[in-house]
């Protein structure tokens, strides 16, 4: 009997013990953990928005669209806007993070920002490689729709609306798919548009800056 008490207690010190270890660990790597995470977000922002010195959080989220910043020049100026949104592809949440300056010029695109992309390696994957992305070249808002530019040719077409296409990319607003990654494709578009959406209504006055 004795030799069993003995037992669970020692069983229960070493649980004791090891808690307090982890514990201690988890206190001393939580700051530098946060700094990585801190500075890997900072880092696709300024993938985002190249032109910005720094980048000031707002108070403002949607139901699709979050983390919006303000981009800032080196005198503190507000010269556009980073925010990001996500979407389902096939084999998880693929993050798009944006940046568009104040007259509607689309400044970035990072697709997988803050490391959510779990897309099959060689086909899902590919939406990340800059064929892809190049697609979204260049949106300009001039008073009215979003100007996107999709396999060269430029399409006016409202905000929002962009859409992948199979095949010949003849008509507005289509960006050709990459090659058996519909799915994904499509996932990075929704989340594109969903954010685009929200940085239209920001730089034209409608959506706020606070």
């Amino acid at each position: 009997m004795r030799n069993t008490l003995n037992l669970v207690w020692k069983l229960l010190l070493i649980c004791l013990v090891a808690g307090l270890v982890l514990g201690l660990v988890n206190e001393v790597t939580k700051g530098p953990i946060a700094e990585q995470e801190t500075a890997a977000a900072n880092e696709a922002r300024k993938q985002a928005f190249p032109g910005a010195e720094s980048f000031e959080a707002l108070k403002k989220d949607t139901e699709n669209v979050h983390d919006f910043y303000s981009a800032l020049d080196k005198d503190g100026k507000v010269i556009g806007y980073v925010a990001s949104s996500k979407a389902r592809g096939y084999g998880g949440d693929i993050e798009v993070m944006v940046g568009m300056d104040m007259t509607g010029k689309l400044a970035g695109v990072v697709i997988g920002a803050n490391g959510d992309f779990s897309e099959t390696a060689g086909l899902g994957a590919k939406v990340k490689d800059p064929a892809f992305a190049e697609q979204f070249a260049k949106v300009e808002y001039n008073g009215e729709p979003v100007e996107y530019s999709a396999g060269g040719g430029g399409y006016r077409i409202p905000a929002g609306t962009l859409r992948v296409e199979k095949g010949d990319n003849t008509e507005a607003g289509g960006l050709d798919a990459v090659s058996g990654a519909t799915y994904s494709s499509t996932a990075v578009i929704t989340a594109f548009n969903n954010t685009v959406a929200e940085l239209y209504k920001l730089v034209s006055g409608e959506g706020g800056g606070k």
